[in-house]
């Protein structure tokens, strides 16, 4: 066996040992509730039981992720079954970095350097206990551009077909991921199309028919089907990205006075940013490279740059910036991969793979093996308050609730229609699920609902919390205007609006 496919063997083995650690890790860290873990938990087993007993999703979502999960929750049960979908797909995210991080990098240690990150990141490991598609979304969207820089190195009819395969893989899992290989793919195609001298008057108007064909059907797919596939509104969440004041810390969310890291992604990408700029400021970047390699690095580079601008608004929970933040870890490993393969040429080359090999060890075994930043559990009496509404709302009616995870569990549990905006339910079959959090302890409205269960003529508010009467209660919806009437104008409006999480 020659010496370079014994390098190549032990760099494989470091990548499957690292994946797999990291699954187990993720494994370990979900399995240990009997429940679902993260805001969207129950959505994710909601989905999945769907797809096993109709053969189609319960809310319309980007299908693909789903699908791969399904094998999984019907050998084991559609919460085990999303777990483990979520630590082995999120974990699997580190294969096509050490690929894409391999082929930027010039080396195999670039290459371990951009698995480490991205299979040990506070961020990775945040998507697969919260964001479960959007970890899966990531994994399909790296294998995507490394096919399409595969494809470009050499474009054979395979190879072609393999990318244009994966690209719309990823768009079938999550609309960020491909947003993403469309950012980060365009520079390269049109690099490689120029070095190819294919982009003379003749054939620069056959790529843009073909572009603006590719860019029409995405436009009439995601008007078509907006939940499922980009969309023009989505698109539009691009203008609000940057907004606020200046956060240097670089958060990820901030919510009132709380704010939430998830491990410093922004930072590391930024400053792997910043080695990338300093490797080709004095030089040091591989003379061989492929033009459309680097295209990749340096778009991944911007990326970097993008998401670490302290004047990112990131303080709404479903806002862009947030999931940009999230994902940081992703143009950290390419753009860390880049740059120290870069740099690593500085020292002797007997020495560089040792150094870039245990740069990557170094990193992955100093991370925290968990992280339980920003995770949302559900609590044993938040279960247990959601189950007692078994057989309470009359059937053909509705439940409007005031956040997501628990119209979630609503739906997981009790099988009955649950919405979160109150215009989709008609006012004679709606019924109201309120929260503490959104009543507030003690508050006026809080009394109101306590004084209501006195009021002759009305349905009275239905406690399900085993601790508290409104730690989560039904509220027939008379009897929710009623209460409204017992409060300020102040306090009314802001309820009426419906504020949900």
């Amino acid at each position: 066996m020659t010496s370079d496919r014994v390098e190549r063997t032990v760099a494989w083995a470091a990548v499957a040992v690292m994946v797999a650690l990291s699954a187990w890790r993720r494994w370990t860290f979900l399995d240990a509730s009997p429940y679902p873990m993260g805001v969207d938990g129950y959505f994710y087993a909601t989905q999945l039981r769907s797809l096993l007993e109709s053969g189609h999703l319960h809310w319309p979502a980007s299908p693909l992720a789903f699908w791969l999960m399904a094998p999984l929750a019907a050998i084991t049960d559609p919460i085990v079954g999303a777990k483990l979908g979520a630590a082995i797909g999120g974990a699997l995210v580190g294969v096509p970095a050490y690929a894409l991080g391999r082929r930027v990098g010039h080396s195999r240690g670039a290459g371990l350097i951009a698995c480490a990150i991205a299979t040990a990141s506070g961020g990775s490991f945040y998507l697969s206990v919260e964001f479960v598609k959007q970890g899966l979304g990531v994994t399909m969207a790296l294998t995507a551009l490394v096919a399409l820089a595969r494809a470009l190195e050499r474009p054979t009819r395979a190879r072609l077909a393999i990318a244009c395969v994966a690209a719309i893989a990823t768009a079938l899992t999550h609309k960020m991921a491909a947003g993403i290989v469309g950012v980060i793919a365009a520079p390269a195609i049109v690099v490689e199309l120029r070095a190819r001298g294919w982009l003379d008057a003749r054939r620069l108007r056959r790529v843009a028919v073909i572009a603006a064909a590719v860019l029409a059907v995405a436009v009439v797919v995601g008007a078509l089907f907006p939940q499922r596939f980009l969309s023009l509104r989505d698109a539009r969440l691009a203008f609000a990205v940057v907004g606020g004041p200046a956060r240097w810390s670089l958060p990820a969310l901030v919510i009132g006075s709380k704010s939430l890291w998830i491990g410093h992604d922004a930072v590391i990408a930024a400053a792997a940013a910043l080695i990338a700029i300093v490797a080709i400021v004095i030089g040091r970047r591989n003379d061989t490279m492929r033009a459309a390699d680097l295209a990749i690095a340096l778009a991944f580079a911007a990326l970097a740059l993008l998401i670490a601008l302290p004047w990112l608004d990131v303080g709404d929970q479903q806002g862009l910036a947030f999931r940009l933040r999230l994902v940081a870890f992703l143009p950290a490993a390419i753009t860390a991969a880049f740059g120290l393969g870069a740099l690593a040429t500085l020292v002797p080359a007997r020495t560089r793979a040792p150094l870039l090999a245990g740069f990557a060890a170094a990193w992955f075994l100093v991370q925290p093996p968990t992280r339980d930043e920003g995770v949302v559990r559900a609590h044993p009496a938040m279960v247990a308050a959601i189950r007692a509404l078994d057989g309470v709302v009359p059937p053909g009616d509705a439940v409007v609730a005031t956040e997501r995870h628990v119209a979630f569990m609503t739906a997981y549990y009790v099988r009955i229609p649950v919405v979160l905006e109150p215009s989709q339910v008609p006012r004679e079959h709606r019924w109201r699920l309120l929260t503490l959090f959104f009543i507030g302890d003690r508050s006026s409205l809080d009394r109101a609902l306590l004084a209501a269960r006195a009021q002759p003529g009305l349905v009275p508010p239905r406690g399900l919390h085993p601790g508290n009467p409104n730690g989560i209660v039904l509220v027939a919806e008379p009897t929710w205007e009623w209460a409204l009437g017992q409060v300020s104008a102040r306090t009314r409006a802001w309820a009426q609006a419906w504020h949900t999480l």
